[in-house]
């Protein structure tokens, strides 16, 4: 087997510095991603009363296929734990899952608030093209970088890392506009139990600002240079994104059912 050497530390294979700092924050912030995505998986089952769903699978495929994979796939890598083609598989697998995962989690959402089917046709479709053209690129990529000794590999590996992070990271950003946008627009529209309607659209906002700058932070650690720090907390970032999903809905569902409920009782 012909194991090429990596243009950024990381890529190929292990963490070969000498820090105990470094080794240690990707042990425990990989660790932390795989105990929060295994709660992630019990709260779903415990949360949801039927097993069914775009969002129930989205959520659940994103934090079993997902981030557990990625979690076990970086800690073999960095820390020389398995040959070199189980990492690379686990995790490049698990980007894929989890990122994708992560975005129809957001548009399983969409429903609640949005109510024209071109938006939801027009983020549908969106997805399933950068999976697509962004996900094929990367993993052909990821196993030309290890296997073939060529320059123009590891060059286009950089790139299109940049690239198609960049993209989910504007994927994510239009999709959570739609969502903040018809979400205040829904919540302008009742002028009863403003305090509550104030409380609700304040951390729904909050909530979405916060996945916004996980996702800044992200752009900003690849595209200065720091590739195994940028890898480790994505994969963290994810189950923490995931978790603040179950809390938007939960709370922006209450209050389009309530308000529902006082819409009927209006017109009976």
């Amino acid at each position: 087997m012909v194991v090429c050497e990596a243009p950024v530390q990381g890529i190929v294979g292990a963490y070969t510095g000498n820090s105990f700092a470094v080794q240690a924050s990707i042990a425990s912030l990989l660790s932390c991603a795989l105990y929060s995505a295994i709660e992630l998986i019990i709260l779903v089952f415990s949360t949801f009363k039927r097993y069914r769903g775009l969002y129930f699978w989205s959520l659940l495929a994103s934090a079993s296929l997902g981030v557990i994979p990625d979690a076990l796939g970086l800690l073999l890598k960095y820390f020389e734990l398995a040959p070199i083609w189980v990492p690379v598989t686990l995790s490049t697998a698990g980007w894929a899952i989890m990122v994708t995962g992560q975005s129809l989690v957001l548009y399983s959402r969409l429903h609640l608030v949005v109510f024209d089917r071109r938006i939801l046709h027009f983020v549908l479709g969106m997805i399933i093209f950068d999976a697509i053209v962004m996900q094929i690129p990367q993993i052909i990529a990821s196993y030309g970088a290890v296997y073939v000794c060529n320059l123009h590999f590891q060059s286009f590996f950089n790139k299109w890392e940049k690239v198609q992070l960049t993209v989910f990271f504007v994927q994510e950003v239009i999709i959570s506009s739609f969502f903040i946008v018809q979400t205040t627009r829904l919540m302008r529209m009742y002028p009863t139990q403003s305090t509550r309607r104030a409380n609700i659209m304040y951390q729904l906002l909050a909530i979405n600002m916060i996945i916004i700058i996980m996702d800044i932070s992200l752009l900003t650690l690849e595209f200065t240079g720091y590739f195994i720090t940028q890898t480790v907390l994505k994969c963290f970032f994810y189950t923490v994104k995931l978790k603040l999903e179950i809390a938007v809905l939960s709370r922006l569902a209450s209050f389009v059912q309530a308000h529902y409920q006082l819409e009927c009782s209006g017109l009976s």
